[in-house]
């Protein structure tokens, strides 16, 4: 019964929205919605009479925001109606609107108000898009309610509770949702929210006993500031050929992902207590840091406090350092995943550094509604039919899972989700299963541009990006260049769509991600050549005062075709012949380039990266690296260029174990 529902809910997700057009949503879209000829947003809200908006203007003229919703903009207004402010009121004992201040009254403005149209009916299930003006997530969802006759509806939510009630409102200035309910924004930090569910309890008892609390009550960075204008306003860039609108994050907030088993899951491996669950880490972690172990003993076994404590190790394993609203927003866009990933070569994923140091996760979504669909924590295979990879055995991984809509998972500094498994950074996940190539997005490369909701955002235009000074894991050494993260599309030739972008006299350091486990990895990055583009010289190790220059520069400035170091030759120059095509791959990697992967697509299943002849993958080093290490890349423009551009697409770390045999297109 349980996956007929579920089989329902998501079958019914798919035509809610478009089924509320038809008896709540009045209009229908693209090109049929009523458009209120010369009415803007301040407009719609005064003339409405059928839900009553009073409570809400007074609420807007006293945040001193209504006098712009009467103006031209692009804006997206989510609509408390007075019913929902009565409730709202009569929730938190204020006698009246009147009562509210004037920050009560900006916060909820800000909670309900988006600085871009975004139509419910073409949004998919998740974290919308864009940030409202709180630089917070809003959760797009639905609540199922049975009928009488016994048919399932469903009903668009966000943030879980408010019901859109109307929708898709289109007004001079925007688009108008009404909502039966003013939308809830916690203000518990992501550690409360933990301590507030009865079904973790026995992770909770762990996670305050390894004194995490102050960590996880982080939220906001006070040190950081930007100008107005440069927040708000935006500068132009020329990027790419284009003129790139820049935004740069108005303020930094510290965001976490917490994965938290049920008591019932930990109850499947028989640990019922939490001494159960000290003995279950300190057998696993003690495996998966032998070495380091048979050297420290068991003496740090019940210091809590210390990165060395197995049951330390355990819980930051659990914990990512920002933060994201839904499962769905761990990888890329699905329209993105269905228009240039080939799934049925690789799977969508992404790597990310846990907050247990120097360890590293894999998190990959599959579509459709097959056995294995979902978001899982370290899977190793390919799609839907449950098959390995790299000639290895299938590995299913932790599946990641909503919590319950009646129960808080959203706090001030993050989001916590259920999984259904116990999640370990063992010996067999270190060694084994993240033994392989690991493609990382460089939209992924700062927790600062997840937690902000630059990486995959959607905007008005293509050609517009978030900025960034010195986000984390970044260092530069001047500030005379500009650095943004580049607004998702389709047609964007990139590895998931978007792009970091640098321009200017950059000279940046990275801290790269961990490698999983000691050995000889390759370390590589993207290539895409373009004549506005310069010649930059790469610097690594594991000082970041002493860094030794890998190879000679890496020239931009030309296509992979064009430039004569790499020698780039099509697949289809060689007529079929797989053992040249194998010779010449092989050559190329020699002179320290290769193709981009057949994997993916250059927009909408246009052109497979490796057949376009601007792209290619740079071998930067290879080398012996150790786990426990962090170690840097510095990319520095040697070519002085005061508008010169690198689009840095995503990086790999390729383990001896791949690259020494013939590896795979992939």
């Amino acid at each position: 019964m349980n996956k007929i529902l579920s089989f329902v809910r998501r079958a019914l997700f798919a035509v809610a929205l478009s089924a509320l057009s038809v008896s709540c949503f009045d209009e229908m879209h693209p090109g049929t919605y009523y458009t209120f000829t010369g009415q803007t947003m301040a407009d719609y809200l005064v003339q409405d009479s059928a839900y009553g908006f009073s409570s809400f203007l007074k609420v807007l003229k006293k945040a001193r925001v209504y006098g712009e919703l009467e103006t031209y903009g692009t804006y997206t207004c989510f609509a408390p109606t007075d019913a929902a402010f009565e409730e709202y009121l009569e929730s938190r004992n204020i006698p009246s609107i009147d009562s509210l201040t004037f920050e009560d009254c900006d916060t909820i403005v800000r909670t309900h108000l988006i600085n871009m149209v975004l139509f419910l009916s073409e949004q998919n299930e998740g974290g919308l898009p864009s940030v409202n003006q709180l630089n917070r997530f809003l959760v797009l969802g639905y609540k199922e309610d049975t009928l009488p006759s016994g048919i399932i509806k469903a009903r668009p939510t966000i943030n879980r509770e408010s019901v859109v009630i109307k929708g898709d409102d289109t007004v001079q200035n925007g688009v108008v949702h009404v909502v039966d309910k003013v939308i809830r924004v916690s203000g518990d930090y992501i550690y409360d929210i933990v301590k507030q569910n009865p079904k973790v309890s026995l992770f909770f008892s762990a996670l305050d006993l390894v004194r995490l609390e102050d960590s996880l009550e982080r939220w906001h960075d006070e040190t950081y500031s930007v100008s107005y204008d440069s927040a708000y306003v935006g500068i132009i860039k020329q990027g790419g050929g284009s003129d790139y609108t820049i935004r740069y994050v108005p303020e930094k907030n510290y965001g976490f992902t917490v994965f938290a088993e049920t008591d019932e899951v930990y109850g499947q491996h028989g640990i019922t207590s939490l001494q159960d669950l000290i003995d279950h880490a300190n057998q696993v972690y003690h495996e998966a840091y032998k070495d380091e172990y048979d050297t420290l003993g068991n003496r740090f076994d019940t210091i809590w406090y210390d990165d060395r404590c197995p049951l330390r190790r355990f819980i930051r394993y659990h914990i990512l350092p920002f933060s994201v609203p839904s499962i769905i927003n761990f990888n890329c866009r699905e329209d993105i995943i269905k228009a240039k990933v080939e799934t049925s070569l690789i799977d969508a994923e992404d790597y990310f550094e846990a907050y247990l140091p120097h360890s590293l996760m894999r998190v990959s979504r599959i579509l459709g509604n097959e056995k294995y669909s979902g978001v899982f924590i370290n899977r190793r295979g390919v799609g839907t039919d449950g098959e390995g990879e790299f000639g290895r055995s299938f590995y299913r991984g932790i599946k990641v899972l909503e919590v319950e809509s009646e129960t808080m998972n959203e706090g001030c500094n993050g989001y916590m989700f259920y999984i259904d498994d116990i999640l370990e950074y063992s010996d067999f996940i270190r060694n084994n299963i993240l033994d392989r190539r690991l493609r990382v997005d460089c939209c992924t490369l700062s927790p600062d541009f997840m937690t902000s909701g630059a990486r995959q955002k959607q905007t008005e235009s293509n050609y517009e990006g978030v900025g960034f000074l010195q986000p984390t894991n970044f260092h530069s050494f001047n500030q005379n260049y500009c650095m943004w993260v580049r607004s998702a599309f389709v047609a964007n030739i990139s590895y998931q769509g978007d792009g970091l972008d640098l321009q200017g006299n950059y000279d940046i350091m990275l801290k790269l991600p961990p490698v999983p486990h000691d050995g000889t990895w390759e370390l590589r990055l993207s290539y895409r050549g373009s004549a506005g583009c310069g010649v930059v010289q790469n610097y690594v190790g594991d000082d970041p005062l002493r860094l030794a220059p890998c190879g000679i520069p890496t020239d931009l400035r030309y296509s992979a075709q064009e430039n004569p170091n790499i020698r780039w030759k099509a697949d289809a120059d060689f007529e079929g012949d797989t053992v040249a095509i194998d010779a010449d791959d092989k050559a190329m990697h020699n002179r320290g380039y290769m193709k981009g992967p057949d994997s993916h697509w250059t927009s909408d299943k246009a052109e497979r990266f490796r057949d376009y002849n601007l792209i290619a993958r740079r071998v930067i080093t290879t080398d012996y690296f150790k786990a426990d290490n962090d170690y840097y890349l510095r990319m520095k423009l040697v070519l002085d260029n005061p508008n010169a551009e690198m689009n840095f697409d995503y990086l790999e770390w390729c383990p001896k174990s791949i690259f020494a045999v013939k590896e795979d297109w992939h």
